[in-house]
């Protein structure tokens, strides 16, 4: 198979997966988007313990400038998905925390998604599951050295 062919049926497949992949997380609770469960995994990732986080530090995680992060926290405010918090060590800084409500939530979508992918897992078997496992971290190597890491703020805004 020429490599033309290659790259023309893996962009139809990625486009695909990507279609597909929405859809799939439609299927989960209706009361958040799924742009709004990836930033709140983020947000629990970065501090699990549910001690408050710095808005600076949500910006950096992300990549993004404090105003995109102090409009997305104002949205998780009105929502009750996040709460902001004002510790007597540092009154000059902006902390964020997730509701409890927001993190039971959380823990129903990982669940929800863990699932998919247990069943996904075992519909490819072992030997399928372990090589894709491989293909994707390549993947993910070619592209850190031929792009770098994700650190730009404009990352997001790259259309191809």
């Amino acid at each position: 198979m020429e490599d033309q062919t290659i790259v023309q049926q893996l962009m139809v497949l990625f486009y695909m997966f990507q279609k597909e992949n929405g859809a799939m997380m439609t299927v989960r609770p209706k009361h958040m988007k799924h742009r709004d469960v990836m930033i709140l995994e983020g947000i629990l990732r970065m501090h699990p313990d549910g001690s408050p986080v710095k808005m600076s530090d949500i910006s950096d995680y992300f990549k993004v400038t404090p105003a995109a992060v102090s409009h997305v926290v104002r949205v998780f405010e009105e929502k009750g998905r996040v709460e902001r918090v004002t510790p007597a060590h540092d009154r000059r800084r902006a902390y964020i925390q997730v509701t409890d409500t927001a993190r039971q939530y959380m823990k129903e979508c990982m669940t929800h998604m863990q699932e998919n992918l247990q069943m996904f897992i075992t519909l490819l078997g072992e030997e399928d599951a372990r090589a894709l496992v491989r293909i994707l971290e390549k993947a993910i190597a070619f592209y850190q050295q031929h792009h770098g890491p994700t650190t730009s703020k404009e990352e997001g805004d790259r259309t191809c």
